[in-house]
């Protein structure tokens, strides 16, 4: 018996030794997922920053600062994930056309120039459809088939969707 699990020991410390120790790349769809959430993400940060001196609204200022401290960690996640697989991360672009929720030039060179309580609104209803972007993106990855990036995006509808409550509520009624 003992002389069987030594035998059995090599074989598999055997086919460990050449089984290639890089981490296999991620499914399309994850790194598909985390290419487009990383500029995604990078304009809410964009958005944040332009808070600062705009705004006396601590709610927004609030809102700002969270959402700057979940994005950064969660950029960090999704470029770690494509990293360790090997994939490359997407360059910084700004806005890309097309993407769910993206503010466009238009509407980012008004809330540059805004401040006070209009810039709060503009930014609140930015802010808002942006953040309906990425849980757009999300629920389009998770109705594929199952993926590494799975609880992450579960997380994401989670917490974006409260903030995005959030946001609704300093806005008041339409």
């Amino acid at each position: 018996m003992f002389r069987a699990l030594l035998v059995l020991l090599a074989f598999l410390t055997a086919g460990c030794a050449a089984t290639p120790t890089a981490t296999p790349a991620p499914a399309a769809d994850d790194a598909g997922f985390a290419t487009m959430m990383i500029p995604h993400h990078e304009q809410a940060l964009d958005l944040s920053a332009l808070v600062a001196g705009r705004t006396t609204d601590p709610t927004v200022t609030d809102l700002a600062f969270r959402i700057d401290r979940e994005q950064v960690e969660e950029v960090g996640q999704l470029q770690g994930f494509l990293n360790l697989r090997g994939a490359p991360t997407p360059a910084p672009t700004g806005a890309m056309a097309g993407m769910a929720g993206m503010a466009d030039a238009a509407t980012l060179d008004r809330l540059r120039a805004a401040s006070g309580p209009a810039f709060d609104r503009l930014w609140l209803q930015t802010m808002t459809a942006h953040h309906e972007g990425a849980l757009t993106m999300a629920r389009d990855y998770l109705a594929g088939p199952p993926g590494a990036l799975s609880e992450f995006a579960r997380t994401l509808l989670r917490t974006q969707q409260i903030e995005i409550d959030r946001m609704r509520a300093a806005l008041g009624p339409v």
